[in-house]
């Protein structure tokens, strides 16, 4: 038995050590290339997840870099506050999509919603659920 419970123990921190192997070597990377492999993971991660939803609170956000570019169906969190969306192309450009969110506006949901790579998201007051649109019959 006490054979059994050392070999048990052994392997318990052994596999821990096994399974950091796997990971790659990222040490010799420069600044640049670990902000891209930042941005993949987080793109990854973003797109698993939104499946079930990803939750956006208010804030400003750059498309490329913080939120995948794609098209997507909004939902609003929080419908009884208000709130609003703003889509910019770019830094320096006037809004292409504008709109109040919540139930006293009657919005709480925008069916279809493309952002492309350099779009600024703005939301205040509120926070988006970000789905894939998938059409009108999904």
């Amino acid at each position: 038995m006490k054979k059994l419970f050392a070999v048990v123990l052994i392997l318990a921190v052994l596999l821990p050590f096994s399974a950091l192997a796997d990971l790659p070597d990222i040490s010799n990377l420069s600044t640049d290339e670990l902000l891209e492999l930042n941005h993949q993971i987080q793109s990854r991660l973003f797109s698993q997840k939104l499946v079930d939803g990803v939750d956006v609170p208010a804030g400003d956000y750059i498309v490329g870099e913080d939120i995948p570019a794609g098209v997507y169906r909004l939902v609003v969190v929080f419908p009884k506050s208000g709130g609003t969306l703003r889509v910019y192309p770019s830094k320096d450009e006037h809004y292409t999509l504008d709109s109040f969110l919540g139930e006293f506006w009657g919005v709480t949901e925008l069916g279809k919603v493309a952002l492309e790579d350099g779009n600024i998201v703005h939301i205040t007051g509120n926070t988006l659920r970000f789905f894939p649109y998938t059409g009108l019959f999904n």
